[in-house]
């Protein structure tokens, strides 16, 4: 496939070491994910020592830690009545087609978009360097809206019918012969598109602007996103990678993800899975300035039209800090959360305490703001200013049995049910930190994400096919109430962007032969194309091309409508065409 050369700034050849793997495993820079339930076994960070002896605590009952009086809980915390709008906001019929969700976000606008930057930049490309005489790019005709739509149909459907090479969608070898694909669009157009797709003018992009290549995009998909649904009392904030390995400034490394090289993109999603924000991680500033207090400021940004509401924020131990606690509580947002040990600014009485297991500590300051640690399997931190530091009973949970042996995945089986007990606010941030975790899981089922030159292309198709597809999924199944896979969503989807219908019986009709004529009048003669394959069979291309006849004669009823001679026409397989 050819590709253009990249079109990056000065800034993308620079060396950064933010994506480089840190030593340090209590920094700020790179997220961890944590789900409680140690239970489970899923708590991400590594075994520590067997239970911890029991240390008497400390008598004094109030901790000054960085200036902040952290005292015994009394019950401070402040209580918000949720007053904000929830689910959708716009009239969603029960009868919506799941191509008519997708339409919701990936409309005219988003695809005029596409269309007007694609011929832009494809005519400045072709104009910039000489052509030689066989590049493709001397073929290229403007494209228009239909096509743009088959083309990320096209997208859609590689995404669940994956193959190795792009070019083996349009072989006609026996174990490919895709019908799809040649019916759509030919590969060198298909492969030209690829080449030329944008999302902006380049010569509007302002110095310095790392993501000037997608913003208008992801801008106008955001404002569709929020145009639609509403988050309702409980939102999460986490952050997502999209692959990449190539060179790029702000590439970034996160070993704990699936893909740990990568594009780190932040966004706000409801407990369904719905994305209503979102924000792209650029890097530090090209004065080499890293941001201060970064987590806060993209909590602070991706929330800003939801504050105020009495809403809940669910946040891991990236985002959470006495910080972020404080400023969300002047704004009526409360904020759930996991911490880190070595966070500012909370009582250390609690955050070094040695617990053995079942057991909890806590301690309140005056606004209300609880910071406790309890101890399971391993030490879990949390801070909340929502939820007293009391226990709840966990019903129906399979315990692990001490007497039955572990399995080849190292846990025990459970054979007994029963109830016990965990911190409240573990169990609420369990539940609505799975949010996020569900949009990201039905995002990578039947990924349409491939290898490529352009960073921004990939995030670009990530956007379109991935998140896009997810929010009207949701959408489709929150209006008619029905149950159905994400993939047979996206096979729905990518039908009606290729425009194809279900097969209808047709009418036999009769073939016959015509004489082929131009716009003038003057008959048009033509190689016969079954005489050429069957003298190709004993010569080479350009022999049998000289030594065929040729005819006036085709089959107007054939879908290809192909030449022959009159000789031929009866052996011809017109049924089999």
């Amino acid at each position: 496939m050819e590709e253009s050369d990249e079109d990056f700034s000065s800034d993308d050849l620079d060396f950064d070491d933010n994506w480089l793997p840190n030593d340090d495993p209590n920094s700020d820079t790179d997220s961890e994910h944590e789900d409680l339930n140690a239970v489970d076994a899923e708590i991400l960070e590594g075994d520590e020592e067997e239970m911890l002896e029991e240390t008497e605590e400390s008598p004094t009952l109030i901790d000054t830690s960085d200036n902040v009086r952290w005292m015994e809980f009394s019950s401070r915390q402040k209580t918000f009545t949720f007053t904000g709008k929830s689910g959708f906001l716009i009239d969603v019929p029960s009868t919506i087609s799941c191509l008519e969700a997708f339409y919701l976000f990936v409309d005219e606008e988003v695809i005029q978009l596409i269309v007007l930057e694609t011929n832009r930049y494809a005519e400045q490309q072709i104009h910039r360097v000489p052509i030689t005489r066989a590049s493709r790019k001397k073929k290229w005709v403007p494209t228009n809206a239909t096509e743009i739509r088959k083309f990320l149909g096209l997208l859609l459907w590689m995404g669940l019918v994956k193959v190795g090479l792009l070019e083996d969608y349009w072989s006609k070898k026996n174990l490919y012969n895709f019908g799809i694909p040649a019916k759509t669009m030919s590969r060198n157009r298909f492969q030209l598109l690829l080449n030329f797709i944008h999302f902006t003018d380049n010569t509007s992009i302002a110095a310095g602007d790392r993501i000037g290549k997608l913003k208008p995009l992801l801008d106008m998909l955001q404002t569709k996103f929020q145009r639609v649904i509403i988050p309702g009392e409980n939102m999460v904030i986490d952050e997502t990678v999209i692959p990449w390995r190539g060179r790029l400034v702000f590439r970034q490394y996160i070993p704990n993800k699936a893909h740990p090289y990568g594009i780190k993109l932040f966004k706000l999603c409801s407990t369904e899975g719905f994305t209503w924000s979102t924000k792209i991680y650029s890097g530090k500033s090209s004065t080499g300035v890293r941001e201060v207090g970064l987590a806060k400021n993209v909590c602070e940004e991706l929330s800003s039209l939801l504050k105020g509401e009495g809403r809940t924020l669910f946040v891991d131990n990236f985002y959470t800090s006495y910080e972020l606690a404080r400023s969300m509580l002047d704004q009526k947002t409360h904020v759930v959360g996991t911490l880190r040990a070595n966070k500012k600014f909370c009582p250390k009485e609690v955050m070094n305490a040695q617990l053995k297991r079942g057991e909890m500590v806590a301690r309140e300051e005056e606004n209300g703001i609880v910071v406790l640690k309890w101890k399971d399997t391993r030490d879990v931190r949390m801070l909340s200013t929502k939820h007293a530091p009391v226990m709840a009973a966990v019903s129906d949970q399979s315990i692990p049995d001490p007497n039955i042996p572990s399995t080849s995945r190292g846990r025990r089986i459970n054979r007994r049910q029963g109830n016990r007990e965990k911190p409240l606010a573990i169990i609420e941030y369990n539940k609505g930190k799975s949010g996020i975790d569900l949009s990201d899981q039905m995002a990578s089922y039947a990924t349409t994400l491939r290898r490529g030159l352009k960073w921004y292309r990939k995030v670009a198709i990530e956007f379109l096919l991935g998140m896009a597809v997810v929010n009207s999924f949701l959408v489709y199944k929150k209006a008619t109430k029905s149950v159905m896979q994400i993939r047979k969503f996206r096979e729905q989807v990518a039908e009606g962007l290729l425009d194809l219908l279900s097969p209808q019986p047709v009418a036999s009709k009769k073939h016959y032969i015509e004489k082929r004529k131009d716009a003038n009048g003057k008959t048009i003669r033509r190689a016969c194309v079954l005489c050429y394959a069957q003298t190709k069979k004993s010569s080479d291309r350009k022999t049998a091309r000289n030594s065929i006849k040729r005819t006036t004669t085709f089959c107007p009823e054939c879908p290809n409508k192909p030449q022959l001679c009159v000789t031929c026409f009866p052996k011809y397989s017109h049924s089999k065409r």
